[in-house]
């Protein structure tokens, strides 16, 4: 009962409430909702990847890029730069989840990939991805997603065969810090990568526990997403009306849907969860196959 009252776990309502009460402030609450209703496309498509970015080591860039720039339409770089000011909202709700609930992360490795991710993102955005090809990013993304593909099936293999997690881990320095700042690159390119890069090593080369990759990777992205939004909305001028109102229909829908997603993941088993990215990887790598093979390009 005592820790059960020593746990502030009512601090993601609070963090929930204030961005609430912002848009209150800045719109007002009919002007929000109807913004909500006008961009319906995006609010259904960030529903679930604000869940999928709380309960996985995906980013919710990871359902909103394939969607916006396959199904929507929309340009790979409009959709970067809204995956990356979104998930500054939805994925910092997530870690406050995290860190309310006192939910295991590998601290050490936070404090190691958090600036070395940072510069990454901020490299990316200034000098990579202003001469990077459309086909280029959209490649890349789904090489993530499959990386992702390949760690949850490796996973799932050692389970099979009763091998057990490392609850420590002490890495190579070096390797950490690499991967980190490839992370980051890449998710200056298309809005995600440094918590799938950092997950996939996690899991692949030092057999992490996967609850614990995964919020450890959740923290860092959060971070990252901040940074690259900051450069975006201060430095490059990035954050267009289009994008602003795609993110004002988007904004309530993820303060709530991370922070659920966390909270599900530290309970539950997230099988059918991953079952269901797994099929949507596999459809937006065929996706990409097509586009490379035929030189066309779908959106």
């Amino acid at each position: 009962m005592i820790d059960k009252l020593r746990r502030p776990s009512t601090w993601p309502l609070y963090f929930t409430l204030l961005i609430y009460v912002s848009l209150i402030w800045m719109q007002g609450l009919s002007s929000a909702m109807l913004q909500v209703l006008q961009e319906i496309e995006i609010a259904v498509t960030m529903a679930l990847g604000s869940f999928v970015a709380g309960g996985t080591a995906l980013g919710g860039g990871a359902v909103a890029f394939p969607v916006m720039t396959k199904v929507l339409g929309i340009e790979p770089s409009t959709a970067k730069v809204f995956s990356l000011a979104i998930q500054s909202f939805g994925m910092t709700a997530a870690t406050i989840t995290i860190l309310c609930r006192r939910i295991p992360i590998y601290t050490n490795l936070v404090l190691l990939a958090l600036p070395m991710s940072a510069l990454g993102v901020i490299i990316s955005l200034l000098y990579v991805a202003p001469i990077a090809p459309r086909l280029l990013v959209k490649s890349i993304f789904s090489f993530l997603l499959l990386c992702f593909a390949i760690t949850m099936l490796l996973r799932w293999w050692r389970k099979a065969h009763h091998q057990h997690s490392a609850q420590k881990i002490q890495p190579s320095t070096l390797r950490f810090m690499l991967v980190a700042f490839i992370g980051g690159v890449a998710s200056g390119l298309v809005g995600s990568g440094s918590d799938i890069a950092l997950f996939a090593l996690l899991v692949i080369a030092y057999n992490a526990d996967i609850k614990k990759a995964t919020a450890t990777s959740v923290v860092v992205m959060a971070f990252t997403s901040l940074i690259g939004s900051a450069m975006n909305a201060w430095y490059l001028g990035a954050i267009t009306p289009q994008i602003e109102s795609y993110l004002l229909a988007a904004i309530p829908i993820v303060v709530v849907g991370a922070p659920l997603g966390a909270y599900v993941c530290s309970k539950v088993k997230v099988g059918q969860l991953v079952s269901f990215l797994l099929l949507l990887i596999l459809l937006e790598a065929s996706f990409t196959s097509y586009e490379l093979y035929t030189g066309h390009v779908l959106a």
